[in-house]
């Protein structure tokens, strides 16, 4: 026999117990101090900071138990970011208690290394706890907006002044044939705030920790197919009438997790970078990988084919001066997502070398083409120190 749904009164109750109000936490120094950079004078990180870019990697935060994994990601990455540990179904699975742990783990092990911190992520439709869509479809717009004050309150705020910028929102745009004119994707934070829920979402970060830059992140916007053009549209747009609202927006992501069997047009992604950097906000790529499910199954001439899809997209992007950090969506082939998703994975089954190091933890021909694009990057230093400082 079904339980019946909890009523609208026991979620908000439920909610308002487990969040409670925003905070004033310690900080930094509860996490630990910064040590000395780890990263060493031959890692993708070094070859980076010559041009004023930074190089990082998503890290499961259970990896960091494997001492290989946990030198790698020391000796090569100079950001971090989480995969899961700090979105809102690992920090609060169940109304009545808060679970910062995990993402605590990876903050302690990226400050002892002097690595900074990217936050992932504050408002996104998936990844939601059982109990969030029920409640947000049962309440009234304010009280909605509550529930997103306190949640924003209590990650942002929890791990305040320790995180260089957080993903605010999260792919907002619809995949496919988009049911509204402006293209927004429909989620429980839409049903139940209307389209304004990305401004405020901004706004109270800004409020809660005005230290940590305010990025939207969002996929398939980098190759050349006509609907990734009409979803770059899409986003300039809306970049452009936030900015004109006031709303406190301070970079754009671009996830990149890139298909071998879509193209990349070198003109068309130069020209939306630099159309964004015209903005006057900063750019991340902030989930990069690789899919190589069109190359052959023989490793050479897959490492072939990707280490060249590599080269031609970061070529444009080490080249534009708003983008600030790149981060691959982890830095091991093991743990790429590729493998498992039914859209991405190889049909004949072969484990995918989606990222610079292999199995063994040695660097690939793709982490060479890392350190090449990097290396070989215009040094625009200076206007990325401004950006980071906005």
């Amino acid at each position: 026999m079904r339980s019946a749904s909890p009523t609208r009164r026991a979620l908000l109750a439920g909610a308002a117990s487990l969040i409670g109000a925003p905070r004033a936490l310690a900080g930094a120094p509860a996490f630990g101090p910064v040590g000395p950079p780890s990263w060493v004078p031959d890692s993708l990180q070094a070859a980076a900071a010559r041009a004023g870019l930074t190089y990082g990697a998503e890290v499961p935060h259970y990896r960091l138990a494997l001492a290989p994994y946990r030198r790698a990601v020391a000796r090569e990455c100079g950001m971090l970011v989480c995969g899961t540990a700090m979105k809102m179904v690992e920090v609060l699975p169940r109304p009545g208690g808060e679970d910062f742990g995990a993402g605590d783990e990876t903050l302690r092990f990226a400050r002892a290394n002097g690595q900074r911190m990217r936050g992932h992520t504050l408002i996104w439709h998936d990844a939601l706890p059982d109990w969030v869509s029920p409640l947000l479809a049962r309440s009234s717009a304010a009280q909605a907006e509550d529930f997103m004050r306190r949640w924003i309150g209590a990650a942002a705020g929890h791990w305040r002044g320790c995180i260089e910028a957080w993903d605010v929102v999260n792919e907002v745009l619809a995949i496919g044939e988009p049911r509204r004119p402006d293209g927004l994707r429909e989620t429980p934070w839409l049903r139940a705030l209307g389209p304004d829920y990305i401004d405020l979402a901004f706004r109270i970060l800004r409020e809660v920790d005005p230290g940590a830059a305010g990025t939207w992140n969002e996929d398939a916007v980098e190759q050349d197919v006509p609907w990734m053009e009409a979803r770059r549209t899409l986003v300039l747009r809306r970049i452009e009438g936030m900015l004109a609202r006031g709303v406190p927006i301070r970079r754009f992501g671009l996830q990149s997790h890139l298909t071998s069997t879509i193209p990349i047009d070198q003109g068309r992604l130069r020209r939306f970078l630099a159309e964004l950097g015209q903005l006057g906000i900063g750019i991340e790529i902030t989930e990069l990988d690789f899919d190589d499910r069109a190359f052959p199954a023989d490793i050479a001439a897959r490492d072939r084919g990707v280490t060249d899809m590599a080269r031609r997209f970061l070529d444009v992007v080490c080249a534009e001066p708003a983008v600030l950090n790149v981060v691959t969506w982890d830095i091991w082939d093991p743990d790429t997502w590729l493998n498992d998703h039914p859209n991405r994975k190889r049909p004949d089954g072969l484990p995918q070398r989606a990222l610079p190091l292999d199995a063994e933890f040695r660097r690939k021909s793709l982490w060479h083409a890392f350190r090449d694009a990097f290396r070989h990057a215009p040094d625009h230093k200076a206007r990325r120190d401004r950006l980071r400082r906005a």
